[in-house]
């Protein structure tokens, strides 16, 4: 017969609730890519995989995440995705922000652009956007075809330049006007007709634009943090 107390030892080890471990942030000197794929692609980077894949080859010791979230239409509505976006969003960037010391990038493509920017300036019935100095520690943000475009803006990149997108910003708002604070950092690409950052009816130009503009998009990013 084992001793009392081992045998009690035992029975409370056995019955002990389980420790949750923390996941330890890993932390790089380069810097810390969070990509969001646009509506309906599958969980992953989707479009913007190859501007993530230039940009960690061209800064050395970098690392990257995609964004866990819906990228829905319907199932949960749009604006509820966006919101469950910018929330995890602003976790990442937080997160890492207090655990590490390097720069952290933004990428995104349509919804995923729409959360990236409202995470960044808030927006209509949208979560409370990022403290700016947490947003001192992105050191650059480009987007595609991201809904909320608004034209005349000076981040505005691509070739549309005269059209809004269907869930602009309101001009004068303070969205809109939080966003500019922020301009030296952020390019927004856009091109005519797409159907979702400049409200036309080309269905094949908001496809495009990674392609088009990806390069661009690496060439500014690694200019402002390196």
């Amino acid at each position: 017969m084992l001793p009392f107390f081992l045998t009690l030892g035992l029975v409370t080890f056995g019955s002990a609730a389980p420790v949750a471990l923390e996941t330890r942030q890993t932390c790089y000197s380069g810097v810390y890519v969070i990509g969001a794929r646009g509506t309906s692609e599958d969980p992953g980077f989707g479009s913007v995989a190859s501007v993530v894949t230039s940009i960690l080859a061209g800064i050395p010791n970098s690392g990257s995440i995609a964004l866990d979230y819906p990228a829905s239409w319907l199932d949960p509505l749009y604006p509820e995705s966006v919101t469950d976006g910018i929330n995890t969003l602003i976790s990442l960037v937080e997160n890492y922000a207090n655990s590490c010391s390097g720069k952290i990038v933004l990428v995104g493509f349509s919804q995923g652009g729409n959360v990236i920017t409202d995470a960044l300036a808030g927006g209509v019935d949208k979560p409370t956007p990022l403290s700016a100095s947490y947003v001192a520690r992105i050191s650059a943000i480009t987007v595609f075809g991201d809904p909320t475009f608004t034209h005349g803006q000076s981040f505005d990149a691509g070739t549309d330049t005269t059209t809004d997108g269907i869930f602009a910003r309101e001009a004068g708002g303070a969205s809109l006007a939080l966003l500019n604070t922020y301009a030296s950092k952020v390019k927004s690409y856009c091109d005519n007709g797409d159907i979702y950052c400049a409200s036309g009816d080309d269905t094949s130009a908001h496809s495009e634009e990674v392609p088009t503009w990806g390069s661009a998009a690496v060439q500014f990013i690694v200019s402002k943090s390196t």
